[in-house]
Formats: structure tokens, C-alpha cells, sequence
């Protein structure tokens, strides 16, 4: 098994993002989605990984997996995979994939630092972990999209709107206040919980990551980094960490 050109899969609930891997430098990544083998088999000429790591085991990934070249290795993140952090949580594996490989990513970007770790996807999760990597804990709430689509099913007359950067002062019609209640609910939530992790364990770094963290690190009054390719990083991390049974 090559150690040297990897391929990790990072396969959410709305997209699917790859990141190609030479000598543990990423070189290639973006959404892969949609891609059928013809894309896949041409994107492997280009970057021929002979590793491939997913971090689940769900239909999705079974379906892009059957894409790829069948000679390459392939991992999974399952009970057995090892961590290069400790947990506050009693069963580290009921501690969400994609936040896992955050963590495992910003001991990569920002080791021995305490880190707030804020993705910002389908739901806004937020993991501290302190400088001698030890995971101590976070907070769920609901993402940007799934509360409007809240408020449009759970009511009888609200619509449902897509999340929008163009948020005004106040509302004046049903629809800017529910954006206006969302988009800035949810800039208040994030600042709040900085403040109580700040209260709670003095300074540190804070990276945001996820779907919707460009229009967040606009609106947050804090000195935030953001990085897109965080979980990817962490991904490779747990690769070159681990010992993975091929599936």
C-alpha cells in the first residue's frame, strides 16, 4: 500500500468532497458528487492515489467507491481506528465522523494550540480541543438551511427560503424577517458560544470550516480562521495514523 498518494473521501449529507494527496500535501480537491467512472478514471490519471479512505460505510459511499479503479486500497473509519487525540467522550465513536477529522485536521494546522473548531455545515457543531490535544467537549445546533426548512414545515404558511448573505436591519415582510431571524440568530449563537468557551477556558485559536463558513467569518467580530479543506487534512491525518482494514 502506497504511503504516498492518498485519496480521502469526505462524503456529508448534501456533497461529496475528495482531496489527492502526494507526500501528504494536498494537491487536488473539490466536490465529486456527481462524477461517474469516465471522470473518475480520468481524474486517476491525474492523480494515481492508490489509497483510498472514506469515512463511512452508506450506500453513498458504496456507490462512489464502485467508480473508482478497482486495484486501489480502500479504508474505512470504523470502532477500531485510533486517534491522534483523547476525548472527553465517554465512546469517542459517537462523536460525529466529520467532526473527528476536524479535530485530527487543526492538530495538523495548529499543533499544540487550543482550538475552537466551528463547522459550519448541515447542522453548526463546535469542538475545543486544548494544546496537549485533548478533546473536551462541544456543542449541536441546527445549520442555516435546516431552519428554514423548520420554520416552512413545521408552520402552515411560511415559505421556504434559501439562505442568503443579504440580510437587512429589520424586517418588512415575512420573508426578510425569517431571513433576518436566521442569518442573524445564528452570527448571535456563534459569538455567544465563543464567549462561554472563552469564559471557560481563557484564549485560543478559532477555525471555521463547513459549507457556510464565508458567510460567517463576514459577520462574526472575532478574529476567526477559516479553512475549507480542514476535514480533508483530518482525513489524512487518520490515515497516516492508522493501520486501516481493508473493507
Amino acid at each position: 500500500m502506497s504511503k504516498n498518494q492518498h485519496l480521502v473521501l469526505d462524503i456529508g449529507n448534501t456533497h461529496t468532497k475528495y482531496g489527492y494527496f502526494e507526500e501528504n500535501v494536498l494537491k487536488y480537491s473539490g466536490l465529486c458528487s456527481d462524477w461517474s467512472k469516465e471522470e473518475w478514471t480520468s481524474f486517476h490519471k491525474k492523480a494515481p492515489f492508490t489509497t483510498v479512505l472514506a469515512g463511512t460505510v452508506g450506500a453513498s459511499t458504496k456507490q462512489t467507491l464502485s467508480l473508482l479503479p478497482q486495484s486501489c486500497d480502500v479504508a474505512f473509519i470504523d470502532n477500531t481506528t485510533k486517534y491522534p487525540f483523547t476525548t472527553a467522550y465517554d465512546d469517542i465513536n459517537t462523536l460525529g465522523i466529520d467532526r473527528r477529522a476536524a479535530l485530527a485536521g487543526v492538530l495538523v494546522t495548529h499543533p499544540k494550540t487550543a482550538v475552537l473548531v466551528i463547522d459550519a455545515g448541515s447542522c453548526i457543531t463546535y469542538d475545543y480541543i486544548d494544546a496537549k490535544a485533548h478533546h473536551l467537549g462541544g456543542a449541536i445546533s441546527p445549520g442555516r438551511a435546516m431552519r428554514y426548512n423548520a420554520m416552512h414545515v413545521f408552520t402552515a404558511n411560511l415559505p421556504l427560503l434559501n439562505p442568503t448573505d443579504e440580510v437587512p436591519p429589520v424586517g418588512t415582510s415575512t420573508s426578510s424577517s425569517m431571513s433576518l431571524g436566521v442569518e442573524a440568530g445564528i452570527v448571535s449563537e456563534i459569538q455567544a458560544h465563543i464567549e462561554a468557551f472563552t469564559q471557560n477556558f481563557g484564549d485560543f485559536t478559532i477555525i471555521l470550516t463547513g459549507g457556510d463558513a464565508n458567510f460567517l467569518i463576514k459577520n462574526i467580530k472575532y478574529t476567526i480562521f477559516a479553512d475549507a479543506e480542514l476535514t480533508l487534512i483530518g482525513l489524512q491525518n487518520l490515515l497516516m495514523f492508522n493501520t486501516f482494514h481493508e473493507k
